[in-house]
């Protein structure tokens, strides 16, 4: 059995405000095959943004990071800035959660796009503009030699957000990490993305590491998911199994609190009460504690273990499908 593409080990992110030091991503583990499609959901908040920063080696200046990061056999978190610059494109690419503040509002597309080849491949000025418009071509924006001389501002969110996919596509990543690709697009653009990210996929063996708090695309697009929580994983395993029987309590709201095919329109939503806890001040035992309806009084012991498994969650009483909607 051939290794993982990327293997994350206990990953953890600490970041420095005004107010002092925060944990956004903790004990955070995880692996991902080439060819593989896994799905980072998470309310706001959650760590999911964080770990993608970590893995692209983009994490705010002075954060501390800790645990393992393998991609390919060589830890991430030892190399160099210049090895993670290198990694950057040929093995691992980012479309951005924002189309509208992701590329340079002085610089034409075509220039952006171009630069990539010319840093990862020595492309000269002429075949990089030359690639470029094919790749434009490829995610399905018209008039490609046209947008090569636009500025981002001539361009709607959703060919912003095709620009954003052919830049990461050019240097053909073995690794792409979506973070919540489709927001802000209307209904058809956004199937419009998913279904090129999945040809793509698809055509280059590429794993795609898929964030996003949209539960009905993850049951459309994604093998497996990791469910996060004030910045923990609650519950793994396979798609359609954890989004059919839910084990964690978290899972299960968050797929109560999706409208159902007979929802009337005005029908209030299943809303979870409260708000996600302070990073400065993590509650003992299950983060979520505090917002659970089946509290129970172990669920505060600081000893909580991961029960590890096909469908693994993070509890004393978490072995178990719990009811949801599905």
């Amino acid at each position: 059995m051939s290794a993982p593409l990327l293997q994350v080990e206990s990953l953890a992110v600490r970041l420095q405000t005004a107010q002092g030091e925060r944990a956004v991503v903790d004990d955070l583990s995880f692996a991902i095959d080439a060819g593989e499609t896994l799905a980072l959901v998470g309310e706001s908040g959650s760590g999911k943004s964080q770990t993608a920063l970590a893995l692209m080696g983009l994490s705010a200046r002075g954060a501390r990071l800790g645990g393992r990061m393998l991609f390919d056999g060589e830890d991430l978190l030892s190399a160099s800035a210049e090895r993670r610059r290198q990694l950057r494109g040929p093995a691992m690419a980012m479309v951005f959660q924002d189309p509208m503040s992701s590329l340079n509002p002085y610089l034409s597309v075509g220039l952006q796009l171009a630069e990539v080849l010319e840093t990862h491949r020595g492309a000269t000025r002429g075949q990089a503009l030359a690639e470029a418009e094919c790749a434009l071509d490829a995610v399905g924006l018209s008039a490609p030699r046209t947008r090569l001389a636009q500025y981002p501002h001539e361009l709607s969110g959703g060919m912003r957000q095709r620009v954003m996919i052919a830049m990461a596509m050019l240097a053909r990543p073995r690794l792409l990490i979506a973070d919540e690709p489709t927001t802000a697009l209307d209904p058809t653009v956004q199937r419009q993305i998913l279904r090129l990210l999945e040809r793509l996929r698809r055509e280059q063996r590429m794993a795609l590491l898929f964030i996003t708090h949209d539960l009905g695309l993850v049951a459309e697009h994604c093998e497996r998911v990791l469910v996060m929580y004030a910045g923990q994983v609650v519950e793994s395993g396979a798609t359609a199994q954890l989004l059919r029987r839910p084990r964690h309590p978290y899972t299960a709201a968050l797929l109560n609190a999706r409208p159902g095919a007979g929802t009337r329109p005005g029908t209030p939503l299943a809303a979870l009460p409260g708000q996600p806890p302070d990073p400065r001040q993590m509650p003992p035992g299950c983060r979520f504690e505090p917002r659970c309806a089946l509290r129970q009084a172990d669920c505060r012991d600081p000893g909580l273990l991961w029960q590890s498994d096909a469908q693994g969650s993070r509890g004393w009483r978490c072995r178990h499908p719990l009811a949801s909607r599905g």
